[in-house]
Protein backbone atom coordinates (compact mmCIF):
# COMPACT_ATOMS: atom_id res chain seq x y z
CA UNK A 1 0.00 0.00 0.00
CA UNK A 2 1.23 3.30 -1.03
CA UNK A 3 0.43 6.52 1.45
CA UNK A 4 0.70 10.21 0.08
CA UNK A 5 0.73 12.54 2.61
CA UNK A 6 1.53 15.98 2.59
CA UNK A 7 5.22 16.59 1.82
CA UNK A 8 7.69 18.42 0.22
CA UNK A 9 7.06 15.78 -2.53
CA UNK A 10 3.90 17.72 -3.24
CA UNK A 11 5.36 19.65 -6.14
CA UNK A 12 2.31 22.48 -5.63
CA UNK A 13 1.77 26.24 -6.35
CA UNK A 14 0.02 28.02 -3.38
CA UNK A 15 -3.04 29.20 -4.56
CA UNK A 16 -2.31 32.65 -2.77
CA UNK A 17 0.81 33.07 -4.76
CA UNK A 18 -0.74 33.18 -8.42
CA UNK A 19 -2.70 36.33 -6.57
CA UNK A 20 -1.72 39.75 -7.75
CA UNK A 21 -2.01 40.91 -4.22
CA UNK A 22 0.87 38.35 -3.13
CA UNK A 23 3.01 38.90 -6.63
CA UNK A 24 3.17 42.72 -5.94
CA UNK A 25 3.84 42.41 -2.42
CA UNK A 26 6.46 39.98 -2.97
CA UNK A 27 8.06 42.01 -6.26
CA UNK A 28 10.98 44.60 -5.88
CA UNK A 29 9.88 45.81 -9.20
CA UNK A 30 7.21 45.99 -12.34
CA UNK A 31 7.67 46.27 -15.82
CA UNK A 32 6.23 46.09 -19.12
CA UNK A 33 8.21 45.31 -22.00
CA UNK A 34 8.88 42.94 -25.19
CA UNK A 35 11.36 39.93 -25.51
CA UNK A 36 13.88 41.35 -27.87
CA UNK A 37 17.03 38.84 -27.15
CA UNK A 38 16.97 35.29 -25.61
CA UNK A 39 20.56 33.69 -24.81
CA UNK A 40 19.98 29.68 -23.31
CA UNK A 41 22.57 27.81 -21.91
CA UNK A 42 22.86 24.43 -20.50
CA UNK A 43 21.02 25.37 -17.10
CA UNK A 44 19.81 28.66 -17.24
CA UNK A 45 18.65 31.65 -19.89
CA UNK A 46 18.83 34.80 -20.14
CA UNK A 47 15.98 37.05 -21.72
CA UNK A 48 16.54 40.22 -22.80
CA UNK A 49 13.43 42.66 -22.31
CA UNK A 50 12.80 46.29 -23.93
CA UNK A 51 11.20 48.11 -21.04
CA UNK A 52 8.09 50.11 -22.45
CA UNK A 53 6.58 51.31 -19.18
CA UNK A 54 7.69 50.69 -15.19
CA UNK A 55 4.56 50.33 -13.11
CA UNK A 56 6.57 50.46 -9.73
CA UNK A 57 10.26 51.45 -8.77
CA UNK A 58 11.44 52.36 -12.14
CA UNK A 59 14.80 52.36 -12.78
CA UNK A 60 16.52 54.09 -16.09
CA UNK A 61 16.75 51.33 -18.33
CA UNK A 62 15.77 50.61 -21.56
CA UNK A 63 16.68 46.71 -21.23
CA UNK A 64 16.59 44.73 -18.96
CA UNK A 65 18.08 40.75 -18.40
CA UNK A 66 15.56 38.29 -16.87
CA UNK A 67 17.39 35.01 -15.83
CA UNK A 68 15.17 31.81 -15.96
CA UNK A 69 16.62 28.53 -14.62
CA UNK A 70 16.04 26.88 -17.29
CA UNK A 71 18.18 25.91 -20.16
CA UNK A 72 18.68 23.80 -22.98
CA UNK A 73 19.68 20.60 -20.52
CA UNK A 74 18.03 21.83 -17.75
CA UNK A 75 14.13 22.14 -16.95
CA UNK A 76 12.47 23.59 -14.30
CA UNK A 77 8.32 23.30 -13.99
CA UNK A 78 7.78 26.75 -11.83
CA UNK A 79 10.24 29.18 -14.27
CA UNK A 80 8.51 31.32 -16.89
CA UNK A 81 8.72 30.62 -20.23
CA UNK A 82 9.28 33.26 -23.10
CA UNK A 83 9.29 33.79 -26.74
CA UNK A 84 11.28 36.41 -28.66
CA UNK A 85 8.94 39.61 -29.59
CA UNK A 86 6.11 38.58 -26.83
CA UNK A 87 4.59 41.35 -24.70
CA UNK A 88 4.55 40.58 -20.67
CA UNK A 89 3.88 42.34 -17.60
CA UNK A 90 6.94 41.12 -15.51
CA UNK A 91 6.85 40.87 -11.39
CA UNK A 92 10.76 41.28 -10.93
CA UNK A 93 12.78 40.36 -7.89
CA UNK A 94 16.14 42.38 -8.28
CA UNK A 95 19.26 39.74 -8.43
CA UNK A 96 22.52 42.51 -9.77
CA UNK A 97 21.30 45.93 -10.17
CA UNK A 98 24.63 47.18 -11.89
CA UNK A 99 23.95 44.52 -14.73
CA UNK A 100 19.88 45.20 -14.98
CA UNK A 101 19.47 41.75 -13.71
CA UNK A 102 16.69 40.22 -12.35
CA UNK A 103 14.24 36.94 -12.02
CA UNK A 104 10.39 37.01 -12.41
CA UNK A 105 8.87 36.51 -8.91
CA UNK A 106 7.20 33.84 -7.43
CA UNK A 107 8.11 31.95 -10.86
CA UNK A 108 5.54 31.35 -13.55
CA UNK A 109 3.00 33.62 -12.12
CA UNK A 110 4.85 36.38 -11.84
CA UNK A 111 4.44 36.86 -15.27
CA UNK A 112 1.38 38.02 -16.95
CA UNK A 113 0.20 39.42 -20.35
CA UNK A 114 -0.22 42.95 -20.70
CA UNK A 115 -4.00 43.30 -20.42
CA UNK A 116 -3.32 42.72 -16.57
CA UNK A 117 -1.91 45.94 -16.66
CA UNK A 118 -4.87 47.88 -14.56
CA UNK A 119 -5.40 45.29 -12.10
CA UNK A 120 -1.51 45.48 -10.81
CA UNK A 121 -2.10 49.08 -11.32
CA UNK A 122 -5.08 49.07 -9.18
CA UNK A 123 -3.40 47.02 -6.58
CA UNK A 124 -0.42 48.92 -6.16
CA UNK A 125 -2.61 51.31 -5.32
CA UNK A 126 -4.62 49.52 -2.89
CA UNK A 127 -0.69 48.44 -1.34
CA UNK A 128 0.04 52.48 -1.61
CA UNK A 129 2.54 51.65 -3.70
CA UNK A 130 1.95 53.59 -6.88
CA UNK A 131 2.97 57.18 -7.61
CA UNK A 132 2.03 58.71 -11.11
CA UNK A 133 4.50 58.82 -13.11
CA UNK A 134 6.54 55.42 -11.81
CA UNK A 135 5.62 54.21 -15.50
CA UNK A 136 8.31 57.05 -17.23
CA UNK A 137 11.40 55.85 -15.26
CA UNK A 138 13.59 58.42 -13.69
CA UNK A 139 16.66 58.80 -11.38
CA UNK A 140 15.22 56.08 -8.44
CA UNK A 141 17.90 53.86 -9.84
CA UNK A 142 20.35 55.80 -7.54
CA UNK A 143 18.68 55.89 -4.75
CA UNK A 144 17.47 52.37 -4.42
CA UNK A 145 20.97 51.27 -4.58
CA UNK A 146 22.07 53.49 -1.81
CA UNK A 147 18.31 52.96 -0.14
CA UNK A 148 19.13 48.75 -0.50
CA UNK A 149 20.73 48.01 3.30
CA UNK A 150 17.81 49.80 5.13
CA UNK A 151 15.21 47.66 6.25
CA UNK A 152 11.76 47.99 5.01
CA UNK A 153 9.89 45.82 7.12
CA UNK A 154 9.49 41.94 7.30
CA UNK A 155 9.33 40.23 4.13
CA UNK A 156 8.20 35.93 3.93
CA UNK A 157 11.39 34.29 3.09
CA UNK A 158 9.07 31.23 2.36
CA UNK A 159 8.47 30.20 -1.04
CA UNK A 160 5.20 28.89 -2.72
CA UNK A 161 6.83 26.20 -4.27
CA UNK A 162 8.28 22.69 -3.21
CA UNK A 163 11.50 21.80 -5.57
CA UNK A 164 11.08 19.40 -8.24
CA UNK A 165 13.99 17.29 -6.42
CA UNK A 166 11.41 16.15 -3.76
CA UNK A 167 8.83 14.59 -6.54
CA UNK A 168 11.60 12.74 -7.85
CA UNK A 169 12.71 11.77 -4.89
CA UNK A 170 9.03 10.35 -3.84
CA UNK A 171 8.65 8.53 -7.33
CA UNK A 172 11.72 7.37 -6.85
CA UNK A 173 11.06 5.98 -3.41
CA UNK A 174 7.82 4.65 -4.10
CA UNK A 175 9.28 2.69 -7.06
CA UNK A 176 11.73 0.98 -4.86
CA UNK A 177 8.90 0.37 -2.64
CA UNK A 178 7.04 -1.79 -4.90
CA UNK A 179 10.14 -3.54 -6.21
CA UNK A 180 10.74 -4.61 -2.88
CA UNK A 181 7.23 -5.65 -2.39
CA UNK A 182 6.89 -7.48 -5.73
Amino acid sequence: MLVLTASPAAALLDPVAAEIPYQVNHSDRIAIGTVSDIEARYAYTIFTITVEEWLYNPMPAETIKVRTETGTGFWTEDQPEFEENEEVLLMLKDLDLEDRLFKVSIGFPGKHPVSDRDAVIEELKVQGKWQEGDETGGDEFESEVEEEGEDTGPESESTPFVGSVWVLVAVVGAVMYIEKRG
